[in-house]
């Protein structure tokens, strides 16, 4: 019976693709795939009609043709995204965004952005920038696209991180071999680790928090746990505080594949506060301008490793000064 079924449904689904029906995809899988993936705009002939608007615009006349990557839109099951076009200069980052046949401008002076997070989990990634824009305005978007086109975001990524901490990519020796020691402990976050670096970085503190859990119930014998912090990796240098965490999926059979990346600029971080919290937890809140917030929970133990990365900080500020 299963083999008569494993043979029947290929070919109906050959059959339904061969009548063209209005509900049934033309295109193979790797060609919708395709679909999902950004792409490189090299020349002002390539934009999209409904963005050339932008690029014709006085103050754009006579100027080399910038950075432009374009995202396309994606409809799922659970969400929607928007296109996006991705326009990057060494002053500022511009996101058009495609609202049905217009356009809405996302515009961010490359010292007013207040952090950037990364995030990637199998297929789907993502940028999100987070600041105020050209008015002043809090402001942050989220750009989508298929992970395997996340080479075209590495030069955005990493202009953003360079110019928000003024420094230029130089030598910085083995800072990476420091992190070494992490594959005894957890293989995956010591790569995580290694690849956030720019080169020049010098890493002053790093403190690897593990995944925390709470019980909620017994049965049979067997204790049931919640969640309430993934795993997650400080690591402050000379430039940035990096927080990187574990994703969860949203789908919980196919494991923890994921992570996120957290860059902030150490002149951008207004306070560093340590409270608190039930069952004996630590919160670590990391204070930004607009009123921008980030939180990570770690385990009372922690309290001597984060109370020196706290004294590191302000330690760095205070040599600014």
């Amino acid at each position: 019976m299963l083999t008569k079924m494993r043979n029947f449904l290929p070919m109906f689904w050959r059959q339904l693709q061969t009548r063209r029906l209005p509900w049934v995809p033309a295109l193979s899988a790797a060609e919708q795939t395709r679909l999902t993936w950004a792409k490189a705009i090299e020349s002002q002939t390539e934009v999209p009609t409904i963005y050339r608007f932008f690029f014709e615009s006085p103050s754009a006349s006579g100027q080399p043709f910038p950075y432009t990557v374009l995202t396309p839109p994606r409809d799922g099951f659970f969400h929607k995204t928007t296109e996006k076009l991705v326009v990057y200069s060494v002053q500022e980052i511009n996101v058009l965004e495609n609202l049905e046949g217009r356009y809405k401008l996302h515009c961010y002076p490359i010292e007013k952005i207040s952090y950037v997070e990364v995030g990637t989990i199998l297929l789907d990634a993502y940028i999100k920038i987070s600041g105020a824009t050209r008015d002043g305005s809090p402001d942050s978007v989220t750009i989508q696209f298929n992970s395997v086109t996340d080479y075209l975001f590495t030069p955005i990524l990493k202009g953003i991180r360079l110019a928000a901490t003024g420094h230029r990519e130089t030598s910085n020796g083995n800072e990476k071999g420091k992190f070494d020691h992490l594959s005894r402990l957890n293989y995956k976050f010591m790569n995580y680790a290694k690849r956030s670096l720019l080169a020049g970085e010098k890493i002053v503190q790093f403190m690897l928090q593990s995944e925390i859990q709470m019980p909620i119930i017994k049965l049979f014998g067997r204790t049931y746990h919640r969640a309430l912090s993934p795993t997650h990796m400080s690591i402050l240098t000379d430039r940035e505080l990096i927080m990187i965490r574990e994703e969860e999926p949203k789908n919980r059979v196919i494991g923890k594949y994921g992570g996120i990346w957290n860059y902030i600029p150490l002149n951008k971080i207004t306070a560093l506060n340590l409270t608190s919290r039930d069952n004996g937890l630590l919160m670590l809140s990391i204070c930004l301008p607009e009123d921008t917030q980030l939180g990570f929970l770690f385990q009372a133990s922690m309290k001597p490793e984060i109370d020196q990365l706290l004294n590191h900080f302000d330690e760095i500020v205070a040599a600014w000064k």
